[in-house]
């Protein structure tokens, strides 16, 4: 009986350090939300900080990989670090078009033909306003001598961006 008092009495005292740890904690989107105002700010060191800890507050929160991603493009051998948390960014949200189009991007610098033209047409699967990766999907297939791909793709990337 007494066993059972002390068990309970532990898991009611763990229950309660929980609980006030996660009422008193910064929640995830309020980190994000910081980091996005430095980034608009190109304060991005602060961004970056603010987006790491974002992450540690909840490792399945997409946009924070995502921004990081972003942040990291925009940085000069850094590309790696942009793919990665791309990647990671799409794993936590395989539907967020975005994260897929920055993927291309960054894989397009990195020369991952392939890869960028999978990660160009999952964006515009997912949201058609990324006509744009129509058009990345043809310069990579022109860029790698496939002229009959490329025509196919900017004349898609044609007919799109005229019902606009």
């Amino acid at each position: 009986m007494q066993n059972k008092l002390k068990g309970k009495i532990i898991f009611l005292g763990i229950f309660i350090i929980l609980i006030s740890k996660d009422l008193l904690a910064e929640t995830s989107f309020s980190l994000y939300s910081e980091g996005l105002s430095f980034y608009k700010e190109k304060k991005y060191q602060e961004a970056e900080a603010k987006f790491k800890e974002s992450i540690k507050v909840n490792q399945w929160y997409a946009l924070p990989y995502y921004a990081l991603g972003r942040l990291y493009i925009r940085q000069t051998g850094k590309v790696k670090d942009a793919i990665i948390n791309l990647q990671k960014a799409i794993e936590c949200d395989n539907n967020l078009a975005n994260a897929n189009f920055y993927l291309g991007l960054a894989q397009l610098i990195s020369e991952k033909y392939i890869e960028a033209i999978h990660s160009f047409k999952r964006a515009y699967e997912l949201d058609k306003k990324y006509a744009e990766a129509l058009f990345n999907i043809a310069v990579i297939y022109e860029h790698l001598g496939n002229d009959y791909m490329a025509f196919f793709y900017y004349r898609e990337y044609l007919k799109e961006t005229e019902k606009k």
